[in-house]
């Protein structure tokens, strides 16, 4: 039989499990550690700050918007304009349609009206208003002639896109005496011998 060990006298194993139990501690403390960071990591919403326990703020986003675009007046021939004279001045309309032709534009006959208007009208038809605004600049006129054609209109307007109500202002405010291209007749008065005779002068003009 043989006989039981029995511990060393010199220490040695009351060092050995000390030894062991500081190491189990050691390694204890570790895992609990490693369980709280688990644990911290599982239950912060994503994008939490461990550190301040706070959520960032979400960065704005920045949207870029359509650069915005401006409708352009039509090109000149691509307009049908009608110049209507309301004045008794000869000769205004077809003046006023030759500077929009000048301007490229495309101009009706020009014709007389008798519904009179007390100053110069830019009438345009709906969708045409930019560009009743720009033969408003070529006839020097302000922007506040610039109007919508009513409905119905005053007159026939030869269904133009942009009607020129010509008035006083844009045709001049006295009409001439003898408009030119009238004709004049002298009809010689008949007298008895030794009185003077006298020429009435009958002038006959046509005005547009």
């Amino acid at each position: 039989m043989r006989q039981g060990r029995h511990a060393a006298g010199d220490g040695s194993f009351g060092r050995s499990a000390g030894g062991a139990t500081a190491r189990g501690l050691v390694l204890l403390a570790v895992a609990v550690v490693l369980g709280i960071v688990l644990l911290n990591s599982a239950d912060n919403p994503r994008g939490t700050t461990l550190a301040t326990g706070k959520t960032p703020r979400p960065v704005a986003t920045v949207s870029t918007l359509p650069t915005p675009t401006t409708v352009l007046a039509r090109s000149p021939h691509d307009v049908k304009v009608f110049p209507a004279n309301s004045t008794s001045v000869n000769g205004a309309g077809a003046r006023v349609g030759n500077t929009l032709k000048a301007a490229g534009y495309d101009v009706l006959a020009a014709a007389s009206v008798t519904q009179q208007a007390r100053s110069t009208e830019v009438l345009f038809q709906p969708g045409f208003d930019r560009d009743a605004a720009a033969i408003a600049v070529v006839l020097n006129l302000p922007a506040t002639s610039v109007q919508p054609l009513p409905t119905p209109p005053p007159f026939d307007t030869k269904a133009a896109n942009v009607v020129v109500w010509i008035g006083p202002d844009l045709a001049g405010t006295t009409a001439p005496t003898t408009a030119p291209g009238s004709t004049s007749t002298s009809h010689p008065a008949t007298t008895a011998p030794g009185r003077s005779t006298t020429t009435t002068v009958h002038a006959t003009s046509t005005t547009r």
